[in-house]
């Protein structure tokens, strides 16, 4: 338990703090670093940040960084506003920092967007500084005295006392050093202290550690405890429900060597708690995975998971849904978290409305400013614990949702610390050859331990990955398929085995970026890689299993078209990205080719605005639907407007929207889009931050899968939609929402027909192969009993129905002329 101090006495001489609510209460929190293991993580009362740059050492809290900006957030109780009192005191050490650094206290931290957000509030937050500073000055708020001039830095208190009565607030700070010279400093406001309170650095270290502070107590009437807002030592959970084997993820923070290496996991069964598994936490990503087959999917399971620290146990408890089945599936899209909206309170909220079955990350989980501090890079360790803090936002402000659903998250490529990321199958690049022109490199940045960590905390419930072997540089891979709600999703990357611009392009800058017109021919070769070998193989053999599934779905990181315009804060028009994936054609076109076999639809994000848009190969529209969904917080804006720069189109949607029809982009496709949802060209005016995020196109996708009627319905919901409203329109972007069928996603102009086939038993699975060639021309779960078969080129047929342990072979099956002939199968 926290050690609890002594009540500090007034430092006020003599006036009393003011007149108290003698029904108000007085709540206290009392922490002190002694006895406490050596971790980095210091308790689920607190926040850190940069996670990287404090320790709980040696019976301290240490600030280690090399940087001169530290936070340290207490969640648990908060100062309310109310009239009352309020006593802090705090035994702190500075050694071998510069003249020019700060430390001390922010009393009533808030958000101004979102005042009662206490996670907008560690991130956005605003708060009155009370402290010291280096060059001799005791400071509050605006107000500063000097010290006295022997002033010890290398061991001292800093006392505060507040009183808030009749709208004023009074102030008064006392800091003592080791030697018993002391300085007293007052002030009064006219605003009352609401909020967080929060430790703040602001020294540069020369050698050493620069800050330690053994102790920390609060107490008064004005502070309220709020354990609810505690995080850890169980941050979140995600799992994953697939062909009967559920995979659950306990995320945990940097917990010590010494601190227990377990977690439980314990299921309700009958109304009673029952330990199903333990698992040991990975010493590098700190998560405990568990793996339980033959899991009864019909029933709703209440699940806790367990751990014990500092001699305390502590439960983070969620639900195992139950599988829809020949029902409607709701998948909720979700891309792209640019800490500017963090913690997207307004879409968070929305989402819980919806209340998806499931839920698809698609990347960018984080960004490398996200938590408003650099990422590092190096060295390895420092690289990881940059990542996990910035990782933790994500689940901070999700994980309420994810551990009562199953959840796909998948890394982009800032997940990884790079702003574009062509992967060349693992390849490493050096830091220093990768910032002579970093996005033209291919190849990764951080090594495969980082890399591997990434890997593990998003993708580590998924199921097995179809390569189980590491890649030549030492890399793990997760692209895997999913099947759920008699869905069948396979999950890959389009950026771990995609070929650099640098290959088919050279120049210096950014040769990505294609800002004039050029030949399609201009960047191609047989020699590029989109999806690699290995996808491919996996794909080839995911469009022909249909087993317990009725529709499919292709997952991932970025649409696989060129339909985004202009780009950045300065709006410039860019004829095309090889950042998206419309490049390379060739390579793009062969996976096309293959997904429509199995009439599979496409769900994206990374573009940073939704689309709705029909892919082309061979000929306007022959493929299958694409849906990107909006960005949850755009950072970094694109447009889709290529009528603004005169690019001609065709066949224009019914609902005449403009920037819709056909466009052949600068790499050769001929991309219908149906609807993009653009930002508005002043969103830079706005300081609201979640008005803001509205303005720059943001939110989330939500898809719905009809098994049975075998229909999919897009919806893009817009960042602040009120989902109350009679017209729901008004929450959504221009177009949406759109319905298709499932066999809309093969839009081959058909030669001919064979017979109408007449199935014995109803919803058949069906295969077409060209009887010369063998090659497979579809692969689908008929609805009903009856189906009419497309081909798309002369010859013989054989047709394969049923499930693999029952199939019937028809061969010699031919176009037919007449519309009435029936086949029985």
């Amino acid at each position: 338990m926290p050690f609890i101090s002594t009540p500090f006495g007034s430092v006020f001489a003599n006036e009393s703090l003011g007149v108290f609510n003698e029904v108000q209460k007085s709540d206290s929190f009392s922490y002190d670093f002694k006895g406490k293991n050596d971790r980095i993580w210091i308790g689920n009362d607190f926040l850190t940040k940069p996670l990287e740059d404090w320790r709980q050492q040696d019976g301290k809290l240490t600030f280690t960084g090399a940087g001169n900006e530290g936070s340290v957030y207490v969640l648990t109780h908060v100062l309310t506003g109310l009239e009352g009192n309020f006593k802090m005191q705090a035994s702190l050490g500075l050694k071998n920092v510069s003249e020019e650094g700060i430390v001390g206290f922010s009393l009533g931290v808030q958000d101004k967007t979102d005042p009662s957000s206490i996670k907008a509030a560690c991130y956005h937050g605003e708060g009155l500084f009370v402290g010291v500073s280096t060059s001799g000055k005791a400071i509050l708020g605006e107000k500063e005295i000097k010290l006295p001039n022997d002033f010890s830095f290398e061991r001292f208190t800093i006392k505060i006392e507040v009183s808030n009565a009749n709208s004023r607030t009074k102030l008064a700070m006392n800091v003592i050093d080791g030697n018993g010279l002391e300085s007293t400093i007052e002030e009064q406001l006219d605003t009352p202290l609401k909020g967080l309170v929060a430790l703040q650095n602001g020294t540069k270290k020369i050698a050493g550690v620069p800050l330690s502070v053994e102790n920390l107590s609060m107490e008064g009437t004005m502070l309220e405890s709020v354990p609810e807002n505690s995080f850890g030592p169980i941050l979140w959970s995600m799992y994953t429900l697939s062909n009967n084997i559920l995979k659950i993820t306990a995320q945990l923070p940097p917990i010590g060597e010494k601190d227990s290496q377990k977690v439980q996991l314990y299921l309700s069964q009958n109304r009673k708690w029952k330990k199903a598994a333990s698992a040991t936490i990975d010493t590098d990503a700190y998560t405990a995975i568990f793996s339980i087959d033959d899991w009864n999917a019909s029933e709703e399971v209440p699940y806790k998971l367990v751990y014990k620290i500092d001699g305390e146990r502590h439960e983070y408890k969620g639900t195992i849904a139950n599988e829809p089945k020949n029902e409607i599936l709701k998948f909720g899209a979700l891309t792209c978290q640019h800490y500017d909206a963090y913690p997207y309170r307004p879409l968070v909220e929305n989402l819980e409305k919806s209340n998806p079955d499931m839920l698809y990350f698609s990347g960018d989980q984080l960004y490398e400013y996200n938590g408003g501090y650099h990422m590092k890079r190096e060295p390895e360790d420092m690289s990881i614990l940059s990542y996990l803090g910035k990782w933790y936002m994500f689940g901070w402000a999700f994980g309420n949702l994810m551990k009562n659903r199953p959840t796909i998250c998948t890394p982009d490529d800032h997940d990884v610390f790079q702003g574009n990321l062509w992967g060349e199958n693992g390849e490493l690049i050096s830091l220093e050859d990768w910032k002579k022109s970093r996005d033209a490199h291919g190849g990764f940045v951080q090594t495969p331990k980082m890399v591997n960590v990434v890997n593990k905390t998003q993708c580590g419930h998924l199921p097995a990955p179809f390569n189980k072997e590491k890649l030549p540089s030492g890399m793990t891979t997760w692209y895997t398929d999913i099947n759920y709600g008699g869905m069948s999703f396979a999950v890959i990357s389009d950026r771990i085995f995609k070929s650099g611009p640098e290959i088919i392009r050279k120049g210096d800058g950014r040769i990505d970026h294609i800002k004039k017109r050029l030949s399609p021919n201009e960047l191609e070769s047989n020699e590029l890689s989109f999806l690699g070998e290995n996808q491919m193989e996996f794909l080839e053999k995911w469009v022909e299993d249909w087993q317990n599934v009725s529709m499919k779905v292709l997952l991932s990181q970025t649409l696989f078209a060129n339909v985004g315009t202009h780009h950045g804060n300065e709006k410039q028009f860019l004829h095309g990205d090889m950042d998206s994936g419309g490049w390379p054609k060739q390579q793009r076109d062969e996976v096309l080719r293959l997904i429509r076999k199995a009439n599979a639809f496409h769900i994206n994000g990374d573009q940073h605005l939704p689309f709705m848009v029909k892919y082309a190969i061979d000929e306007s529209q022959d493929a299958g639907w694409t849906f990107c969904s909006p960005a949850i917080s755009t950072g970094y804006p694109r447009w889709g407007q290529p009528d603004l720069v005169n690019i001609p189109y065709t066949n224009r949607p019914a609902h005449n929207l403009p920037n819709t029809g056909n466009y052949r982009d600068v790499f050769g496709n001929d991309n219908f889009i149906y609807a993009v949802g653009n930002p508005d060209d002043d969103f830079s005016e706005e300081s609201n931050r979640y008005k803001k995020a509205q303005k720059k196109a943001s939110g989330y996708g939500l898809v719905s899968f009809n098994t049975k009627d075998r229909t999919i319905k897009m919806e893009a919901i817009r960042f602040l939609a009120n989902l109350e409203l009679d017209k729901p329109e008004q929450n959504t972007y221009p177009g949406w929402p759109l319905t298709i069928h499932q066999l809309d996603n093969d839009g081959r102009k058909a030669v001919g027909y064979l017979p109408i086939l007449n199935f014995k038993k109803v919803n058949s699975l069906l295969k077409i192969y060209h009887q010369e060639t063998g090659e497979l021309i579809q692969a689908i779960r008929v609805s009903g009993n009856e189906f009419k078969p497309k081909v798309f080129e002369l010859g013989m047929y054989t047709l394969v129905i049923g499930e693999v342990s029952e199939e019937k072979k028809i061969t010699d099956v031919n176009i037919t002329n007449d519309p009435n002939e029936i086949l029985e199968c």
